[in-house]
């Protein structure tokens, strides 16, 4: 077994990848809020992975199916409550933002401790 190319690290990797393109989208957001006209992007990952996966039956189609998906970056159509078009919600970004960072710190944890128990096995528990 390929333990680097594994499906949960495959996962693992995939969605720190789409958790990065959400938080460079979100910064965008909150560094235009106060240009006229911008229109706030969005980034669909999760929806795209379940998706992907959501036909995949064996394991190998599965890696396949999580390495080929790609975060989906859209400009928001929400109408603007601000005279200048701008439709940016810095409260919702900032909230946003905060999710995004929990769900990155909470993926690379996983990313360690599946490390860290493939460590444990390859060392027979010896330190």
């Amino acid at each position: 077994m390929d333990w680097l190319n594994s499906v949960p690290i495959t996962l693992l990797t995939k969605d720190l990848d789409g958790l990065w393109t959400r938080q460079q989208a979100i910064s965008s957001n909150l560094t235009n809020w106060e240009t006229p006209g911008y229109k706030s992007k969005e980034v669909s990952f999760e929806e795209e992975l379940q998706k992907s996966l959501s036909s995949q039956q064996k394991r190998s189609e599965r890696a396949r199916a999580i390495e080929n998906t790609q975060p989906q970056i859209t400009v928001s159509q929400a109408l603007s409550q601000r005279m200048d078009g701008n439709n940016v919600d810095v409260i919702q970004q900032n909230t946003e933002l905060t999710r995004t960072q929990f769900n990155y710190m909470y993926s690379m944890r996983e990313l360690s401790d599946y490390f860290s128990r493939l460590r444990y096995v390859i060392t027979e528990g010896r330190s």
